[in-house]
């Protein structure tokens, strides 16, 4: 039988088969690969899934590299349209870029003092410290697919976090305060993604939304479906973002 190891190893060149770790067009980015899964279910970046899979699970994330410092996790939106968030028209124009038009972010996970686990390959954290708690994805309905990307940043010893946070303004789940994260403001402070991987996801009631994890391969309208979907609870009752 083969080792935890070894499979995880397995995925995370999967998911390494992919170039881009993190959505083209989008700063900041990485091509180091990430591996992810929920409820052992392996991540392509790209994949589309159902609302069911991130929104019932947390990620578990590793790699078969060599990571012996402290790091962070996050997982944030890029694809929020103002119109979902409490801003007026007045200050759309100094919100954090998102992907696409009039489109902005929201944070959905942020761990710190996370550790990487040698023997198993896994990255290893306090659920209960985190910065902002996880929260799955609730893209509003109608809306198109939206993109969310784990990443994994570096640590600094000398790391301080943000005041909105030390406060804990980023524990509730439905806050609006975690509308208009910036990542390139965390680069700038504690440096580059080290690795990352991302899905895309649409809200659960929209006609045609898929049921089962589906890779698109670029430039082809070819679907491949992703691994069998796991048994969930029914979705949560929460704001849309």
């Amino acid at each position: 039988m083969p080792s935890v190891k070894s499979v995880l190893a397995s995925a995370a060149a999967l998911a390494a088969s992919v170039a881009a770790q993190s959505p083209i067009g989008y700063t900041p980015s990485t091509i180091m690969p990430l591996g992810v899964s929920f409820n052992g279910s392996y991540l392509i970046p790209s994949e589309e899934l159902p609302q069911s899979y991130p929104d019932n699970f947390n990620p578990s994330v590793f790699s078969p590299g060599l990571f012996l410092d402290k790091y962070m996790l996050l997982m944030v939106d890029l694809s929020i349209p103002y119109y979902v968030t409490p801003f007026n028209a007045s200050q759309e124009a100094s919100l954090v870029p998102g992907l696409g038009a009039n489109r902005t972010t929201r944070l959905h996970w942020w761990q710190t003092n996370v550790t990487h686990n040698l023997a198993t390959g896994v990255f290893e954290y306090n659920s209960s410290a985190a910065l902002a708690p996880f929260a799955g994805p609730q893209p509003p309905p109608n809306d198109t697919f939206h993109d969310y990307t784990i990443w994994l940043f570096p640590q600094p010893r000398n790391f301080v976090a943000p005041a909105a946070a030390v406060a804990g303004e980023f524990q509730d789940p439905g806050t609006n305060n975690r509308f208009n994260f910036s990542l390139p403001a965390l680069a700038a402070q504690v440096g580059q993604p080290l690795a990352g991987n991302y899905f895309r996801c649409e809200n659960a009631g929209n006609e045609g939304a898929p049921t089962v994890p589906t890779l698109v391969i670029p430039g082809t309208s070819v679907s491949v479906p992703g691994p069998e979907a796991p048994v969930s609870n029914p979705s949560k009752n929460k704001k849309v973002h």
